[in-house]
């Protein structure tokens, strides 16, 4: 597994800020099919919103693994090596739990159309806490 260091933070490239306050930054990300995306790390809780049915493999590079929480829709998953292989229905929305260390993974879209989700990420949560009541 990479250190939490050697990853490079969320936003990836092409993930568009659609709106962002003191409180939440919400992104907008297409997965391709069968493209991954860069290895990156969250340093905070979120919530993705996935409006049509898709299925992603999240493969974990460093940190604990997030707890998933499903809001919302039809979502089932299945554990791989180092990774897990999410499916879900349209209209589902999880919640993202993010260890305390941040969370290291890159994705890859296993269907056969874009997906697309947004992403709200919840500032003061996970990692980002835990620096700030640390002074860093």
């Amino acid at each position: 597994m990479s250190n939490l260091n050697e990853i490079a933070p969320f936003p990836n490239p092409g993930v568009r800020l659609v709106k962002e306050d003191e409180h939440i930054a919400i992104w907008e990300e297409t997965f391709e099919p069968s493209n991954p995306t860069p290895p990156h790390k969250h340093m905070r809780d979120f919530i993705a919103i996935f409006p049509h049915a898709g299925e992603l493999t999240i493969t974990q590079l460093a940190g604990e693994p997030e707890e998933y929480t499903t809001i919302a829709g039809e979502l089932a998953t299945e554990s791989r090596n180092r990774g897990t292989r999410l499916v879900w229905g349209p209209g589902m929305i999880v919640h993202s739990r993010v260890p305390a260390d941040g969370v290291g993974h890159f994705a890859v879209n296993e269907g056969p159309k874009p997906a697309l989700m947004i992403l709200i990420e919840i500032k003061g949560t996970a990692a980002e806490k835990r620096a700030h009541q640390h002074g860093n």
